[in-house]
């Protein structure tokens, strides 16, 4: 396995990266509904930010969304999540936001990970782990 560079947990709710709208001029827009929890993971970043890695990087990110009221799960309990947003577009918003902070020079460098997204009854979030290889 590789060196692990950051181990940590981003506090908010997880948001999908929204794919590019047209208007009805013809006019392309990027949404910006995902704007605020990628400021949640720049924030979280900046404060243990080290060198840039350059070369693969090994990601791994473990979604906490909260659970519906109907789910009555207890504060440490976890289910798994089934529903949107769809998780390639919730580690779009995370990769997009660690590029921005300056974490690797480009998301491109992830060449595996674990991805997985659960409903939790406790703190909402994403537990992210970057291992250099």
């Amino acid at each position: 396995m590789g060196k692990i560079m950051y181990q940590l947990f981003v506090n908010g709710t997880p948001k999908a990266q929204p794919r590019p709208r047209t208007t009805k001029t013809g006019h392309v827009y990027n949404p910006h509904s995902a704007d605020a929890w990628k400021e949640e993971i720049k924030a979280a970043f900046l404060p243990v930010l080290k060198t840039v890695i350059v070369g693969p990087v090994y990601l791994c990110v473990t979604f906490f969304l909260q659970a519906p009221k109907a789910m009555k799960l207890k504060e440490n309990e976890k289910k798994p999540h089934d529903k949107k947003p769809d998780k390639d577009n919730l580690l779009k918003a995370v990769m997009d936001a660690m590029s921005n902070v300056g974490v690797w020079k480009d998301d491109a460098q992830v060449f595996d990970g674990r991805y997985t997204k659960w409903y939790t009854g406790g703190r909402t979030g994403a537990q992210i782990i970057v291992e250099k290889f």
